[in-house]
């Protein structure tokens, strides 16, 4: 990682941690951060998600510029977070997991990269198809083949 990246990177995690997440700072951190080119940036966007930011669209601005990458990349970086973003921010990790379930590519690669993603994000993603059929039964015939990957 280049120190660029690095310094716009804890520049913004200390924006979200602070509570603001401003969206005009969320928006300038999050481009210099895409203009760095590093592969680890969604998985670094989707780790910062906090419920306990003041602001929905500086999360949302998080969401969008992570799934601007290709589906395999996006959905590698959120399964590698989902663990962790279950626990630290569960209604972020809700809405990312939602709007995977509504993208059929998403979905698609979410069912693959899940056959051979280590127990902990299998139990993550179970959990969470759980909570989301409970609330919105609608969504079966979206969860129920993640949920068959995860098992």
């Amino acid at each position: 990682m280049s120190e660029a990246y690095e310094y716009h990177l804890a520049d913004l995690r200390r924006e979200i941690e602070a509570g603001g997440a401003r969206p005009t700072v969320i928006d300038v951190a999050v481009s210099e951060l895409m203009a760095d080119g590093n592969e680890d940036l969604p998985g670094d966007l989707l780790s910062l998600l906090s419920d306990k930011a003041e602001y929905d669209d500086g999360m949302f601005s998080l969401i969008h510029a992570a799934e601007s990458c290709d589906d395999n990349a996006y959905v590698r970086a959120l399964l590698s977070v989902f663990p962790h973003l279950v626990l630290s921010a569960p209604r972020w990790a809700s809405i990312v997991f939602m709007r995977v379930l509504n993208s059929g590519p998403a979905q698609a690669e979410m069912v693959r990269q899940l056959r051979d993603a280590p127990a902990s994000v299998k139990d993550a993603v179970r959990e969470m198809c759980g909570r989301i059929n409970e609330v919105s039964p609608q969504f079966l015939s979206k969860t129920v083949p993640v949920t068959l990957a995860a098992s």
